[in-house]
């Protein structure tokens, strides 16, 4: 009975699957066109599915970083108000009654430029109370050793401390433009230095909120609330709800307006790059076809004298989906494990080559934050793999099938 289970003696496998992988583990010997190919389409194959993890994890971690970083550091409803706020502690009640908000914060805030011997640059002044600090912010402030400044003291990011070549105690001046009125020019000390990591490093000062309403031509009020969420994703209609609770004079902005770009310009890059190397896996998955039916080609007349043996139609597709299947697996098992070792390897090698070149690949001007995120989904890595799975399975179907339906008398005539 020739079928899938056919025996011989010494052999304890099913002989298509045996002749398979010894076609495999030849790889193409004796024609070294077929093993260069054969060689080129495993490369492609662990190429591909290498890059892809890296790249899914990545873009998961610049989508991890805005919500778990800059969105706990920018306000996901900012709640305004024209003329500023006597009686905001009343105010901020009714906001933190409402569903969905888990922080209420009263901000004043201000834009100017910080001068500092004969460097100037532009900051946008926050003033908090030391009592309603916002969770994300205050473990910036804690990573960074610092606390909130008390009377005409500041706190400067990293970035823009650099920039003005500040040191701590040293005094600087604030120049508040204005087009209504005089010039504002206040003296402040530097009481410390923080870093967010982000894009918010190249503008965000922070300073007492008493000092700063004055500073901002509203001694006394507060410029409005700044409101977080427990779902960011719905802060727009929130802030419609919130207005509604409030007296006249109100109006928001939610994080959209401000950061909402960066968010879609990271999900419009994830899936251009990921469709991209998708595109390289599918590439490579189809040099299967030309390997096989190389093999196939050179192997026509071993294909008539095991049909001629009792070896059926059936038996030589599964003989060569076998050595086809077994080719794709090689390649897309190395190809995941070396995108495991990159996604955890992948930040520490930036850094080595920053430091190594003298150059900074990631600077807030430009990218939102300054380092390479990475967050390794188990759930990408399979759907990556399935995917290289399936078409490298397409990829063999055809070249099994003209295997399969070669005929023996054909291919012997001449022998």
């Amino acid at each position: 009975m020739a079928s899938w289970w056919n025996w011989r003696p010494g052999l304890y496998k099913p002989l298509p699957l045996f002749i398979g992988l010894r076609y495999f583990s030849a790889g193409g010997s004796g024609n070294r066109l077929v093993s260069f190919i054969s060689l080129l389409a495993i490369s492609g194959l662990v190429l591909g599915v290498g890059l892809l993890i890296i790249v899914l994890s990545v873009m998961n971690g610049f989508d991890r970083e805005l919500r778990e970083r800059i969105l706990s550091v920018v306000p996901h409803v900012q709640i305004i108000h024209q003329q500023g706020v006597a009686d905001w502690r009343s105010d901020a009640a009714l906001l933190a009654r409402q569903p969905s908000v888990t922080e209420v914060t009263p901000y004043a805030e201000v834009n100017g430029l910080v001068h500092f011997r004969q460097t100037s640059r532009p900051i946008q002044l926050l003033g908090l109370e030391a009592s309603a600090v916002p969770d994300g912010l205050q473990a910036v402030l804690d990573e960074a050793g610092v606390s909130l400044p008390q009377g005409n003291q500041l706190l400067l990011s990293e970035v823009v401390a650099e920039s003005l070549n500040i040191q701590l105690g040293q005094r600087l001046t604030l120049i508040v433009p204005s087009a209504e009125g005089p010039t504002v020019a206040e003296a402040f000390t530097l009481a410390g230095v923080f870093a967010t990591h982000t894009e918010i490093d190249q503008l965000l000062a922070i300073g007492a909120l008493p000092v700063v309403a004055e500073v901002a031509g509203i001694g006394g009020l507060v410029n409005g609330f700044r409101v977080q969420i427990d779902d960011q994703f719905n802060a727009r209609q929130l802030g419609y709800r919130m207005l509604e609770g409030l007296p006249f004079g109100y109006g928001f902005r939610d994080w959209f307006q401000t950061h909402g770009n960066l968010y879609q310009a990271i999900q419009l890059s994830r899936n251009m790059v990921g469709l991209l190397i998708f595109m390289i896996i599918a590439i490579a998955a189809f040099n299967v076809i030309s390997m096989l039916m190389m093999s196939v080609m050179d192997k026509r007349k071993d294909i008539a004298i095991l049909q001629t043996l009792g070896l059926t139609r059936r038996d030589i597709l599964q003989l060569f989906l076998t050595q086809g299947v077994l080719i794709g697996l090689f390649g897309i098992l190395i190809g995941v494990l070396l995108g495991v070792l990159g996604c955890l390897w992948v930040a520490d090698l930036v850094l080595w080559m920053e430091s190594l070149f003298g150059v900074t690949f990631l600077n807030t001007e430009v990218y939102p934050i300054d380092y390479i995120p990475v967050d390794l989904r188990w759930s990408d890595v399979l759907k990556v793999s399935l995917a290289a799975v399936l078409l490298n399975l397409l990829a063999t179907l055809y070249p099994a099938l003209r295997a399969s339906r070669m005929v023996p008398a054909d291919e012997l005539r001449y022998e």
